[in-house]
């Protein structure tokens, strides 16, 4: 016997069957198969059914006619090992993402001090909606470069976007508080705002949450004793300059971590940097309608009652464990394909995987909620509407995990129909529908949009979780 037969995927002499037919399609360029999964990945882009797999090639489902053709493709199975594989997630490290998150927010009763309420409403509303976007954009653009062996273009399309992005909100937010009150003060606090937002994705790209997080426990410390004090107007300058000085700290260490000759060289000169950035369009376009929905459904309350005003709290402090589940998920779901024989067994795996890691989602944000709940109770702050604004950004919490992993799939056009379908419909019902749930206004009507939003989402990932090649 020859050292060729000995090969998993040498197979027997080629025939003239369907099945060979196949196989010599596919020989003229082997494709790289290091394994059944893969193989089945590259049957499911070709639009190869289960049916057609029974009636055309006599195998009883994708993955058997995977089986097959494995073993039929010249070897190819020797490949380098990844250098860039990731390693399991950081648990720990991703629950604190929710903290981080949740360290401007300390600082805004002293800015409503600085600039008043309609100041801080719009300028909060420019910020946040800008950085989201900005900041979306950027980090795909950059994990895309850094996928591809380009960590020192990845670094420089940080600075150059992150410092774009900065420009535009100075541009902006002159020309909103030229058209309103808050003045220099307004412009301060959205470019501050949106350098914090920019910097934190730099530095968690980076893994150096830690530092972000010793950067930011100052101001967040200041706040807090501010928030203490009962907004004490004394009070607020130092909790203004604390804030100032950590986000130079922050951008400061950002700039420090994007420097190019820090990175590994890239593998080639010429970097897909056009590409790249026009391959985010499809993640700016969700940013910016997820902006839109959260934004328009929570400014009202900024400046409410303090139950409504820290309704969404546990949504922020939780975000960490959604973006922890999302991995889990990812994870676990490529596990069950090389652990299964069948189609059926990993469609229906896999759906009950997404549907635990969404109630656990849920049910840490639900815990986080009641802690809320019951200190707002103690404290005789707690109303009816506030604990259905709480629900409703529970609820919004796992619309955002089921939306990661859509994204992550890269079903755009669903995701971006149907939050644009809920979105349109939310503002038409709040215009429309509020002054007849009063006292509660507006908040039955979001809390029904994040239910439908999860729903939606829920239908679509029905539609295409089983499919093989999300899970390479």
């Amino acid at each position: 016997m020859s050292q060729a037969d000995n090969h998993p995927n040498s197979g027997p002499p080629r025939d003239t069957g369907p099945v060979g037919q196949l196989v010599a399609t596919l020989e003229a360029d082997p494709p790289v198969v290091v394994d059944e999964l893969h193989t089945a990945t590259l049957l499911e882009r070709q639009g190869v059914t289960d049916q057609e797999a029974r009636d055309k090639y006599g195998c009883e489902d994708v993955f058997a006619l995977a089986g097959e053709l494995f073993r039929r493709l010249p070897d190819r199975s020797a490949l380098p090992a990844d250098e860039t594989t990731e390693h399991p997630p950081r648990r720990l490290v991703l629950l604190t993402h929710g903290l981080l998150y949740s360290v401007p927010g300390a600082a805004y009763p002293a800015v409503l001090v600085a600039i008043g309420g309609p100041a801080l409403v719009r300028g909060m509303l420019l910020a946040t909606t800008l950085g989201w976007i900005w900041g979306m954009g950027t980090s795909v653009a950059a994990y895309r470069l850094l996928g591809q062996g380009f960590p020192q273009t990845a670094a420089r399309t940080w600075r150059r976007l992150s410092a774009l992005g900065l420009v535009m909100a100075m541009a902006d937010a002159t020309l909103l508080a030229a058209t309103g009150e808050g003045g220099a003060g307004l412009v301060v606090f959205v470019v501050l705002q949106m350098s914090f937002q920019l910097t934190s994705g730099i530095l968690v790209f980076y893994h150096m949450e830690w530092r972000l997080a010793v950067i930011a426990l100052p101001a967040f410390t200041a706040g807090a004793a501010h928030l203490a004090h009962g907004y004490d107007t004394a009070h607020a300058t130092p909790v203004l300059i604390t804030a100032v000085g950590c986000c130079a700290l922050a951008m400061g260490m950002a700039w420090w971590a994007t420097v190019p000759t820090r990175q590994p060289r890239d593998r080639a000169q010429q970097a897909p940097v056009q590409s790249a950035l026009f391959s985010v369009v499809p993640c700016i376009a969700y940013a910016v309608l997820s902006a839109l929905f959260l934004l328009y459904n929570t400014v009202p309350f900024v400046t409410a009652p303090l139950d409504l005003a820290l309704a969404m709290a546990p949504l922020v402090l939780g975000m960490g464990t959604v973006e922890w589940r999302t991995h889990r998920f990812n994870i676990q779901s490529v596990e069950i394909v090389h652990r299964v024989r069948g189609t059926a067994e990993f469609h229906r795996r896999v759906w009950h995987l997404l549907l635990r890691e969404l109630a656990l989602c849920v049910t840490v944000l639900a815990v986080l909620g009641a802690l809320l709940l019951t200190v707002l109770s103690v404290a005789g702050l707690l109303t009816p509407r506030g604990v259905l604004l709480v629900g409703a950004y529970l609820v919004l919490g796992g619309a955002y995990f089921l939306g990661f992993i859509t994204v992550n799939h890269g079903h755009f056009r669903e995701i971006l129909a149907i939050t644009a379908l809920v979105l349109v419909l939310n503002v038409a019902a709040t215009m429309s529908l509020s002054q007849f749930f009063e006292p509660y206004g507006e908040v039955p009507i979001f809390l029904a949009s994040c239910v439908a939003l999860l729903a939606f989402l829920l239908l679509a990932l029905r539609l295409n979780l089983g499919d093989v090649h999300h899970y390479r």
